[in-house]
C-alpha cells in the first residue's frame, strides 16, 4: 500500500529546488570567496528534499548533482575567471580601439543606439605610436550617438574607439545593483562613441542562418518605422509597435505609467501572456486547416501536427522580436507545455513548469535573479495551483456566457496575488483596478489588436496600403483602451505607491499564502498544525528583523545621496519630519530620471511615502530634474524655493504639480526666514546676502540646519561673490560642524575667507565619478587639507550618512568608512 503520509510531489520539483539552492549558495559564496558554501548548501538541500519527499537515494544523488553544478556555475557567474585580455583590464584607457562583433539587435533610444558588443581584439597605441593587437574577451554595451547612413546589424564585425567605462552603481542603501545585473549577462563595461567614428571590419560571408536573422532585424526595424509614420507617432502607434515588434525604447513614460498603474504592463512585453495568446491563435488556425484532411483528423494526428507547426511561427516571431531573455523563457515554457500536450501523457502542470525552469537555469543560472523570471514563474505557479483548487469547488454547470469572464477574472486574481509581493518589492506599486483593466484589455488588445497587427505585418511587404488600413483599425481600438485606462487610473485609490518590502516581508507573505493554499488543497492536512506552523514562521521572521534593525531612535539622520553629478539630501529630524533637499538630475539630452530611479527608491526603502518639505536650492538641472517625479508622486507639505524662474520643462512640471496637488510654495525672505520644529531649526540666509546681477548659482538658497550643538550648512551652488556677501553679513551664524561643499567642489567656491568663517570639521562633496568638470578641484581639496578638514565624497564613497542626537555626531559612508 502506498504511503500517504507525504503529499504527492511532482518528481522534478525537488530537482529545481536543489538547483535554486545551489545558485543562491553560489551567489553567497561569491561574496565570501568560499566555494565550500556551495557544497554545504547543495548537500543539505539534497538530503532534505530527497528524505522529505521520496526517501530514495536516486533522488538524493540527482538533487545533489543538480545543486553542486548550479552552485558552481553561479559562483563563476558572480566571480568569473578573467583572462589577461578581458575588457575589464582596459578600463578608462583613451588610447585603445575595440574590435568586436554585434551579438544583439539594435535598441534605438531618442538620442542613441545601443548594441551588445562581443569583444574580439583590443588595439593599443603606446607613447611611441607602436600598435599592439591583443586578443580580447568579454562583452560591452556600445552606445552610438549621432546619425549615420550605415545601419548596425546583428553579427556585424566593427571597430570603435575607447575608452571602456566600467559599470558603476549609484552608491545608496537599497539601490538597484546594476553592476551585478549586467555581470550576470556577461556585460562588463560600456563604450560611448559617435556613429562616424565606427568602422566596419572586412569579414567573410555569413551563414544562411545569420543572414536570416539579419533579414528579420531589418524587417522589424522597417515595420516599426512604417507603423510610427503611418500613425503619426501618436500614443496608439507606440503601443502597436511594442505589441508587434517588441520595440518600446521610445515609448513615452506616460504610456508606460498608464499600463503600470492599471496592472496591465504585461500586455506591452513579449513574454508569457503574449506568446500564449499567439500559441492559441496559431494552434487554432493550423488545427482548422489540418482538420480538412480526413486521414489526419481520424488518426488524431491533426492536433499533433498543429502543435508542432505552431512552434515554427512562434520561434520565428520570438527571433523577430529580438529574442530577449523574457521572450526566451516564455518560449521554453510554452514549448514544454506543448510537448507534454502532444505526448498525451498526464503530467502534472507543476512538473512541466519545473522542467521548463530546469532548462532555463541549466542554460543561464543567473536567470534566477531576473525580475521577469521570478514574476513569470510565480504567476504561472499560482495560476496552476489556484485553478486546481478552484476545480474542487467549481459548480458543475456554469453558463457558457460566464465561463470566459470568470476564467479571466480568476487567472488575473491568482496572478495578482502571487506576484503582489514581487511587484511591491521591485516596483513599489500596487493596482486596485487590475481586475477590470485586464478583463477589458486582454480580449481587446490580446485577441483583436495583436492579430490585426500581425496580419498587417504579413501583408505589409505586398500591400502597404492594406497594412496601413489594418493598423489604423487597431489604433482606433488601442486609443479607446488608452482612454479607458486614463479614466480608470484617475479613480480615487485606483493605484498607489508602496514602501519597499524587505526579505522578511516577502518570506512572511509567501508563508501565509502557502499555508492558505495548503488549507484549501489538502483536506487531510490538520488545519491547526498548519496554521500554527505558519504563525511560528512569520513570528520568527519578524523577530529576526526586530533584532537586526539598526535604526536609532531619538536621532536626526542626514543622508547625502549619490546622484552622480548633482545634489540630493534627505533630512530626517528628531521630531520625525522628512525633508528632501534637491533631487539631482542630468542635463542635456539624458533621459535618465534621477528622481524615479535613484531618489524615490531610496525614500521607499526608508519607508517614506510623504515629505514635510522639499527644498529646491535653485532651478539648475542637476538639482531640479529629479524633483519632478518626487512632487508628482509623493505627498508633500511645502515646496521651498529661492524664487527664481526657469524656462526648463522640469521647472514647469514642478510648478504644475504644486498647483494641481495644492502644494504651497514658500520663498524665504527677511520676514520669513526659518522653519522651526520642536528642537530642529532651519535658518535661511537669503536676507541681505543676495544682490541684483549675481550669477544664478549665487542666488541659491543657503540654509543652516541646527539641532542643539550640531549644525550643518547647505550652500547650494554659490560661488565667490555670494560667499563674501555671506561672510560679511551673517558672520558668526555661519559656523557649522559640517559643510556640504559649495558647487560640488568647484574652484569658484570654497574660498579661504568663507571656510575660515564656517570653520567646519567635515566637508561632504556631492559629485559624479570622473565627471567632466573634474570636481572636486585639486586646489579646493588642498584648502580643506590645510585647515584639517576631513573630506567625504559621494563619487568614491557612495551615500554619506550623518547621525546626531544634538551632542556630537557620527558619519558613515555606504561603501564603508
Amino acid at each position: 500500500m502506498k504511503d500517504s503520509s507525504h503529499p504527492l510531489v511532482p518528481p522534478l520539483v525537488p530537482v529545481i529546488l536543489a538547483m535554486i539552492t545551489g545558485i543562491l549558495a553560489g551567489n553567497v559564496s561569491s561574496h565570501t570567496h568560499l566555494l565550500l558554501a556551495v557544497l554545504c548548501f547543495a548537500v543539505l538541500a539534497a538530503l532534505f528534499l530527497s528524505k522529505f519527499f521520496y526517501r530514495k537515494w536516486l533522488v538524493f544523488w540527482i538533487c545533489l548533482l543538480a545543486g553542486i553544478w548550479s552552485g558552481y556555475q553561479s559562483f563563476y557567474i558572480h566571480s568569473p575567471r578573467l583572462s589577461p585580455g578581458h575588457v575589464s583590464h582596459f578600463y578608462n584607457d583613451p588610447d585603445i580601439r575595440v574590435v568586436g562583433r554585434i551579438v544583439s539587435f539594435s535598441r534605438k533610444y531618442p538620442y542613441k543606439i545601443r548594441v551588445v558588443l562581443d569583444c574580439r581584439k583590443i588595439v593599443t597605441t603606446d607613447s611611441d605610436t607602436e600598435t599592439q593587437v591583443i586578443s580580447a574577451t568579454g562583452r560591452l554595451y556600445l552606445n552610438i550617438y549621432g546619425k549615420t547612413d550605415h545601419s548596425f546589424k546583428f553579427h556585424d564585425l566593427i571597430q570603435c574607439p575607447g575608452p571602456i567605462r566600467p559599470i558603476r552603481n549609484f552608491g545608496n542603501p537599497g539601490a538597484f545593483d546594476y553592476q551585478t545585473f549586467l555581470k550576470r549577462q556577461g556585460i562588463f563595461g560600456a563604450v560611448h562613441t559617435g556613429a562616424n567614428k565606427i568602422a566596419m571590419v572586412s569579414q567573410e560571408k555569413s551563414f544562411v542562418l545569420i543572414r536570416w536573422i539579419q533579414a528579420l532585424e531589418n524587417t522589424r526595424n522597417r515595420f516599426y518605422h512604417f507603423t510610427m509614420n503611418r500613425l503619426d507617432h501618436q500614443a496608439p502607434a507606440h503601443v502597436l509597435a511594442a505589441l508587434v515588434t517588441g520595440i518600446k525604447q521610445q515609448m513615452p513614460t506616460q504610456i508606460k505609467d498608464l499600463f503600470a498603474r492599471s496592472g496591465a504592463s504585461h500586455l506591452l512585453a513579449i513574454s508569457g501572456l503574449h506568446l500564449g495568446i499567439l500559441t492559441a491563435i496559431f494552434f487554432y488556425l493550423f488545427y482548422r486547416i489540418l482538420s480538412c484532411f480526413p486521414r489526419l483528423l481520424i488518426s488524431a494526428k491533426a492536433r499533433k501536427a498543429a502543435g508542432i507547426l505552431t512552434l515554427v511561427p512562434l520561434g520565428l516571431y520570438a527571433l523577430f522580436c529580438g529574442f530577449s531573455p523574457s521572450t526566451q523563457r516564455a518560449f521554453i515554457m510554452i514549448s514544454m507545455f506543448m510537448f507534454s500536450f502532444l505526448g498525451e501523457k498526464q503530467s502534472h502542470p507543476v512538473n512541466i513548469l519545473a522542467g521548463a525552469g530546469i532548462l532555463i537555469l541549466l542554460a543561464d543560472p543567473g536567470a534566477l535573479f531576473s525580475i521577469s523570471f521570478q514574476l513569470s514563474f510565480t504567476a504561472v505557479l499560482f495560476i496552476i495551483s489556484g485553478l486546481g483548487i478552484a476545480g474542487k469547488y467549481q459548480k458543475p454547470h456554469i453558463p457558457k456566457i460566464l465561463k470566459y469572464p470568470a476564467s479571466i477574472c480568476l487567472v488575473t486574481v491568482l496572478a495578482g496575488i502571487g506576484t503582489f509581493p514581487l511587484i511591491a518589492r521591485y516596483f513599489n506599486m500596487i493596482s486596485m483596478v487590475q481586475l477590470p483593466a485586464n478583463l477589458i484589455l486582454v480580449p481587446l488588445i490580446g485577441f483583436v489588436c495583436l492579430p490585426l497587427g500581425l496580419v498587417s505585418l504579413l501583408v505589409w511587404p505586398f500591400f502597404p496600403g492594406v497594412s496601413g488600413v489594418l493598423l489604423a483599425m487597431a489604433a482606433k481600438l488601442v486609443s479607446l483602451c488608452l482612454t479607458f485606462l486614463a479614466w480608470l487610473t484617475e479613480l480615487p485609490f485606483a493605484w498607489s505607491h508602496v514602501p519597499s518590502l524587505s526579505v522578511y516581508d516577502m518570506v512572511a507573505m509567501y508563508t501565509a499564502m502557502g499555508a492558505g493554499f495548503c488549507l484549501l488543497s489538502f483536506k487531510r492536512t490538520k488545519p491547526v498544525i498548519l496554521v500554527c506552523s505558519a504563525v511560528i514562521t512569520i513570528a520568527g521572521v519578524y523577530g529576526i528583523q526586530a533584532v537586526t534593525r539598526t535604526k536609532l531612535a531619538g536621532h536626526m539622520v542626514i543622508t547625502i545621496l549619490d546622484v552622480g553629478q548633482g545634489n540630493a539630501a534627505l533630512i530626517q529630524t528628531i521630531e520625525g519630519k522628512n525633508m528632501l533637499v534637491d533631487g539631482g538630475g542630468f542635463p542635456g539630452t539624458s533621459s535618465f530620471d534621477t528622481g524615479r530611479h535613484v531618489v524615490a527608491p531610496f525614500l521607499w526603502q526608508q519607508r517614506i511615502m510623504a515629505l514635510d518639505a522639499v527644498i529646491l536650492t535653485h532651478p539648475d538641472s542637476d538639482h531640479m530634474n529629479g524633483l519632478v517625479f518626487i512632487l508628482e508622486n509623493f505627498r508633500t507639505g511645502t515646496l521651498v524655493t529661492n524664487g527664481d524662474k526657469s524656462a526648463h520643462d522640469a521647472f514647469t512640471r514642478i510648478m504644475t504639480a504644486c498647483e494641481r496637488r495644492q502644494i504651497p510654495v514658500f520663498v524665504p525672505n527677511c520676514k520669513k526666514k526659518q522653519i522651526l520644529y520642536d528642537k530642529t531649526e532651519l535658518a535661511f540666509f537669503q536676507c541681505a546676502s543676495v544682490r541684483p546681477g549675481l550669477d544664478p548659482n549665487d542666488n541659491s538658497l543657503v540654509f543652516k540646519l541646527k539641532l542643539q550643538d550640531f549644525s550643518m550648512l547647505f550652500p547650494g551652488d554659490i560661488m565667490k561673490a555670494r560667499e563674501h556677501l555671506l561672510a560679511q553679513v551673517v558672520h558668526k551664524n555661519l559656523v557649522s560642524s559640517i559643510l556640504l561643499a559649495p558647487h560640488h567642489g568647484s574652484n569658484t567656491s570654497s574660498t579661504k575667507f568663507f571656510l575660515d568663517k564656517i570653520h567646519p570639521e567635515r566637508v561632504i562633496v556631492s559629485c559624479g565619478f570622473n565627471n567632466r568638470y573634474k570636481f572636486p578641484h585639486p586646489d579646493v581639496l588642498a584648502r580643506y587639507r590645510q585647515r584639517g578638514i576631513q573630506v567625504f565624497r559621494t563619487d568614491t564613497q557612495g551615500a554619506v550618512t550623518i547621525t546626531s542626537s544634538g551632542n556630537g555626531y557620527t558619519i558613515a559612508t555606504h561603501k564603508g568608512g
